[in-house]
């Protein structure tokens, strides 16, 4: 689907193009071998010298052939092909692996099939090589034997090295190559994904490219997030503290709770009240009625930690690995649960894994989160669970109730979801509604069951004391990642900010994500406090329930698709990487990103791409310098 309308001769040429990314992952995963069986000595011609070599290549190949088959069924998850996501497999082997085997059983044993088919042939090829004669005459002096031998190790080392560059040109072949226009399946097609794992392993997690000088860099960062803010530290670029204070009485006498609900998968397209027709959200819908939900927000990343990072401390995925389980966990955040426990909030994260599961504890910890509750902590046999990832979600939120219920106020809690995950498993068949007439049906009841365990939880908070002095966040923690036909889909999710007697019901239509949800609760609560945000406040300036729907406020979101970035800023939607732009489009008018606006815009695109490249620059280096919040 996602190539209609598409020539074929344009997927043509996306596959001669792909020729040079073929050839070069042929030379990384066998090049060495090649040398090592053409070296022109007589060790080389042993049998057990070549058996310790094929042996060998055969390790690395098997690799290759997991990271291709991986690929084959990621991709319809993030639109992107498996890179720097090798190393959150690395580090989160047993969980992945687990879902894998539950939700991709006949495609684990048409693999099977294939490797041993691969076996066969390779056990065929070892033989007929071990057997093969040199060729070599009687005639032939050692010496020309010797000379025609090192001949083709030297030529052999010339082909593999310009192979693997791509050719003669000036750099080295890399992912901006294969994208020659706006389509990027188009350029994902002529990529393969042992190319982009080997670029990524090469150049390792921490880009440090400098586009910009440090301090223009820094400058327009705090351009983007000079929102009435007083920033405080040169050297910590964005610690900050706001001028003014929100005209909202019921927090100046009174704090209130704040509660997270981070649901699992749930993109925007697949929501009732964004236009979905099988209204699988009927619950999360009429909550939206009644409450501030924002139409244009964003997700901050594809994963969950990714997502977690972005609404807990505002932090976005600028690495090709994550802030959990690399070097930068030793860094100095300041995130909502570390602002508001000194405040006296209690802080408690309730998740549904089991402990340490995907690093939800970890940065949980990191993050201010006193009390962390998890599948440890339930008595499974009066509970059900996936047997994935862990106890449904109808369990977790009757939980979360509980321990609002006997937690002192103020108190702050991040709530995660988990059903709607693959393999979408059910607590029981009456959650069933949707057949397999209905695309991705199996998504949609596992996404329908959440909305209804989310409706259990206020149907039972409603009878609670802390009900109403809470603020109830519900946001998704990223897309799905099936069957979005753009960047557009894979970023757009839903955020609604809920509280009967605080919030009035309002839609916000100008340009958000995760990154603002921090700031916007420090507002929300008049918490003039020292913050180190990424984002900006939603509602700065404005009495909660005055927001004027039809106002586009000069806002920005940060999406980070591996090597191609989005950059949205009020109607505009910029998609490049960090050698060029790929498209430009006015999202609102043009949800599809189908007109190209670049060449009509480039004055505005310059613009963008400054923006873009600033927050990356200033971005990496605050966190890699450990810069971020001086306590």
């Amino acid at each position: 689907s996602l190539f209609h309308g598409v020539s074929s001769g344009e997927i043509l040429l996306s596959f001669l193009v792909g020729l040079r990314f073929d050839i070069a992952s042929v030379m990384i995963v066998g090049g060495i071998f090649f040398l090592l069986f053409l070296l022109p000595f007589s060790f080389a011609k042993q049998p057990l010298y070549k058996k310790i070599v094929f042996s060998l290549f055969a390790v690395f190949l098997l690799a290759s052939l997991l990271v291709f088959a991986s690929d084959l069924f990621y991709y319809q998850f993030v639109g992107r092909r498996f890179s720097f996501e090798v190393f959150t497999f690395l580090k989160n082997t047993s969980d992945v692996s687990a879902m894998i085997a539950k939700a991709y059983k006949v495609e684990l044993v048409v693999f099977t099939l294939f490797l041993a088919l691969v076996y066969f042939l390779f056990r065929k090829l070892i033989r007929k090589f071990m057997n093969e004669e040199s060729g070599i005459t009687i005639e032939e002096s050692k010496r020309k034997i010797f000379l025609k031998e090192i001949s083709v190790f030297i030529f052999a080392i010339f082909v593999i090295i310009i192979s693997i560059r791509g050719g003669f040109q000036l750099k080295p072949l890399r992912e901006s190559y294969a994208f020659r226009n706006d389509n990027l399946p188009l350029g994902h097609l002529s990529l393969n994904p042992v190319f982009t794992v080997a670029r990524v392993l090469f150049k390792g997690n921490e880009n440090g490219t400098e586009f910009y000088p440090t301090n223009y860099s820094i400058s327009v960062m705090r351009e983007l997030l000079n929102n009435n803010d007083e920033f405080l530290d040169n050297d910590f670029p964005l610690m900050r503290k706001s001028k003014s204070q929100i005209a909202n009485p019921k927090s100046q006498t009174s704090k209130l709770n704040v509660v997270i609900f981070m649901m699992e998968s749930w993109g925007a397209k697949n929501i009732g009240v964004f236009g979905n027709k099988f209204h699988p959200t009927n619950n999360f819908d009429s909550l939206a009625a009644h409450g501030m939900l924002f139409t244009n927000f964003f997700a901050s990343g594809q994963r969950t930690i990714q997502g977690m990072q972005a609404v807990v401390g505002s932090i976005p995925t600028l690495f090709n690995e994550d802030i959990i389980g690399s070097a930068m966990e030793q860094n100095s955040f300041r995130t909502l649960g570390n602002i508001l426990k000194e405040q006296g909030y209690k802080t408690l994260f309730i998740h549904g894994a089991r402990a340490g599961s995907m690093g939800f504890d970890a940065f949980a910890k990191i993050a201010g989160f006193d009390k962390i509750i998890s599948k440890d902590d339930f008595d499974i046999s009066k509970v059900k669970e996936d047997g994935t990832w862990g106890v449904f979600d109808e369990y977790i939120f009757e939980k979360a109730n509980e321990e609002f219920r006997a937690t002192q106020e103020p108190f702050c809690s991040v709530v995660f979801s988990l059903t709607s995950h693959s393999p979408y498993e059910l607590p029981s068949k009456e959650f069933a509604v949707y057949g397999d007439t209905i695309p991705n049906y199996k998504f949609l009841n596992s996404l329908r069951y959440s909305d209804y365990a989310l409706g259990i939880f206020f149907e039972q908070a409603k009878k609670e004391k802390y009900f109403d002095n809470t603020i109830f966040v519900i946001v998704a923690d990223h897309v799905e990642g099936f069957g979005e036909k753009n960047m557009y889909e894979r970023f757009h999710i839903p955020c609604l900010f809920y509280s009967s007697k605080n919030i009035s019901p309002q839609k916000v239509v100008s340009t958000q994500n995760q990154l603002d949800i921090l700031p916007t609760i420090l507002d929300m609560l008049n918490l003039n406090v020292v913050h180190s945000s990424f984002g900006n406040s939603s509602i700065k300036n404005e009495e909660l329930g005055m927001r004027n729907e039809n106002k586009i406020r000069n806002d920005f979101a940060f999406l980070p698709n591996g090597n191609t970035f989005g950059w949205v800023e009020n109607s505009l939607f910029l998609i490049a990487n960090t050698e060029r732009n790929i498209g430009l489009y006015n999202f609102r008018n043009d949800v599809a990103l189908k007109k190209n606006l670049l060449k009509e815009k480039q004055t505005e695109s310059e613009t963008l791409r400054a923006q873009l490249l600033s927050f990356i620059q200033a971005g990496r280096n605050i966190l890699k310098e450990n810069k971020l919040y001086r306590r």
